[in-house]
């Protein structure tokens, strides 16, 4: 398993700029981080768009909510 620091954004569509959520911090150890974001959010994953960085090292999710929010999975290593 793949040990990984989580991160969350939320988008201002004002300024269109993702703000860190500095109340949001996560390690999590999985070998499928969409089923690991879907214990973060306490729900199945809704619209989103997936970008993967690095053969794997950093995974981006940004899901297409009325307020975009953006998580980033980093490999620890």
């Amino acid at each position: 398993m793949k040990k990984y620091d989580v991160s969350r954004e939320i988008h201002n569509p004002c300024a269109n700029i993702y703000n860190f959520d500095m109340n949001f911090e996560e390690e999590v150890c999985t070998d499928n981080t969409d089923e690991a974001l879907e214990k973060l959010i306490g729900t199945s994953l809704p619209e989103y768009k997936k970008t993967v960085y690095d053969n794997g090292a950093t995974i981006e999710y940004e899901l297409l909510l009325p307020r975009k929010e953006r998580y980033t999975f980093s490999e620890i290593k």
